[in-house]
Parts: C-alpha cells; sequence; structure tokens
C-alpha cells in the first residue's frame, strides 16, 4: 500500500522539471516495483507527473502541490 508520505517522496525527487529515469527514481525510495508503478500510475492520472516509456517528470501542477503546506 502506498502512502502520502512515498507521493510525496516520489515528487521531491522530480523537482528539477527535467525527464528523469524511472529506475534511477525508483532505487531512491524504499518501495517495491509495484508499488512504485501503483504510485507513479496514481500520481499520473492527478496529473502531478507524466510518464514516458522509461522516463518521469513533474508536471506544473506536481509543483503546485509540493508548495502547498501538508
Amino acid at each position: 500500500m502506498i502512502i502520502m508520505k512515498q507521493l510525496d517522496e516520489i515528487l521531491m525527487m522530480l523537482q528539477d522539471s527535467t525527464w528523469n529515469d524511472c529506475s534511477e527514481i525508483k532505487e531512491g525510495l524504499a518501495v517495491s516495483g509495484n508499488q512504485f508503478h501503483e504510485a507513479t500510475l496514481f500520481l499520473q492520472k492527478q496529473q502531478l507527473l507524466e510518464l514516458d516509456n522509461s522516463g518521469i517528470k513533474i508536471t506544473s501542477q506536481g509543483k503546485k502541490f509540493l508548495e502547498l503546506p501538508h
């Protein structure tokens, strides 16, 4: 099960607004491959990140989300 902290961590790792390699981002997290996949699909559905064949990038909406008080 994915928790909010893990979703925030993914977005924070993508703050540079450039395309990142999915495997590099996944390695920086303490989640399984399946959990990472579920989390990225959820964030994509919320339009907080973009997914490409092997790349991942935060959207402008994702950056705004990070600025909100938690």
